[in-house]
């Protein structure tokens, strides 16, 4: 359905087989057909193999990449997809990465499907890659070791911090491939985003589904970056106010946004503490609960709130003192902001023995 949808972009089906015979390998052989889910017009992708289903491990699967003739930002993302579904199969069945072996990943139909997957994305070469919350079926499936419960056990591994709904269809709507894929191709998973959209694409699922079995893709340019956001925010006054620098470290490795902390006054003329953090919606669980963990509230009130934010880019320059990474902010693709990182002046200053506004107003020239 990734395959289908983004084919369905207009990138022309020669240009994929002429990537997949960089790949080195035979046996398969793809066909794309135009179909209809429900009234949605869509692409179906489809590999058919000479239905020898081989067991491959990890070091397999490189090998076949490695070997090949693709681009290096292909065989790096497709390793990296594969890496991470070997990483949620190794914990499902509690061993290491490299003692799985894949089975239906393992067969050709599926390195074709993921390799065609990155082909495609590498083709179009997007800035940032936005999902929404990925629907996941609900009963019952039977694959290779058995019998077990939807979504499977490595599509909940792969899944375990991307939002998903789980919707009243007794079918497997989202596979190990197809979150693999998802969950590291993306940057952010935002419900809405603002864009001006240039290009829609439908991929289609083999199923007849009571919903239309499409994956829509969008091509286009972010309006402006609004992030959905809530408020987490609780008064203390019985805690060590040492502890405090730990607790916002720990908030923050959590993947919080901000965390911070404001003196005030509060019942009976004590004096405490309003700790505030700022996390997308999706994180609210963990981030409540790390709170309960590391301090000794009683209660969290919650607040929704919208943010507007600059578009965001790294970028490492070469200064006279040594390499700098500069964040750049940027709004309809004009830059606003440069700030140049506070470590890695600290560390520059430190070692060259200058002030570090010096090495700070010598990285930020070099961008302007």
């Amino acid at each position: 359905m990734i395959v289908g949808a983004l084919l369905d972009l207009g990138i022309k089906k020669s240009e994929l087989i002429e990537g997949l015979s960089k790949l080195k390998i035979g046996g398969y052989k793809v066909e794309v057909r135009k179909t209809k889910k429900k009234g949605v017009r869509a692409t179906r992708f489809i590999v058919k193999t000479s239905n020898q289903r081989k067991e491959r491990n990890l070091k397999d699967i490189y090998k076949i990449i490695d070997r090949s003739l693709l681009e290096r930002k292909v065989k790096i993302l497709s390793k990296k997809i594969f890496l991470n579904l070997a990483k949620a199969e190794a914990k499902v069945h509690k061993t290491t990465i490299n003692k799985i072996h894949f089975h239906e990943v393992g067969a050709i139909d599926s390195i074709i499907d993921i390799v065609s997957s990155v082909i495609l994305i590498n083709r179009l070469n997007p800035k940032k890659i936005y999902a929404s919350r990925l629907r996941v079926g609900r009963g019952k499936v039977k694959f290779c070791h058995g019998i077990t419960t939807l979504p499977v056990p490595a599509v909940r591994k792969l899944l375990k911090d991307v939002p998903t709904t789980v919707l009243n269809i007794n079918k497997e709507l989202t596979t190990p491939t197809g979150a693999a894929i998802i969950k590291t191709i993306t940057d952010r998973f935002e419900d809405s985003v603002d864009i001006k959209v240039e290009k829609r694409g439908y991929g289609a699922g083999r199923r007849d589904l009571k919903i239309s079995n499409v994956l829509e893709v969008i091509l286009g340019e972010i309006k402006m970056n609004k992030e959905k956001l809530i408020i987490l925010e609780t008064n203390i006054d019985n805690m060590n106010p040492e502890f405090y620098s730990y607790v916002i470290g720990r908030l923050i490795k959590e993947g919080a946004n901000e965390a911070f902390i404001q003196p005030m006054v509060m019942k009976k003329n004590r004096i405490g503490t309003l700790l505030t953090v700022i996390c997308r919606e999706r994180l609210r669980d963990r981030i409540i609960e790390k709170i309960f963990n590391e301090t000794t509230t009683f209660g969290i009130r919650i607040n929704k709130l919208s943010r507007v934010a600059l578009e965001r880019e790294i970028k490492k320059v070469k200064t006279k003192y040594g390499p700098i990474n500069v964040k750049i902010g940027k709004y309809k693709g004009k830059i606003k902001t440069i700030s140049p990182e506070y470590e890695d002046c600290k560390k520059v200053a430190q070692k060259k023995g200058v002030p570090i506004k010096e090495v700070y107003d010598e990285a930020k020239i070099k961008i302007v």
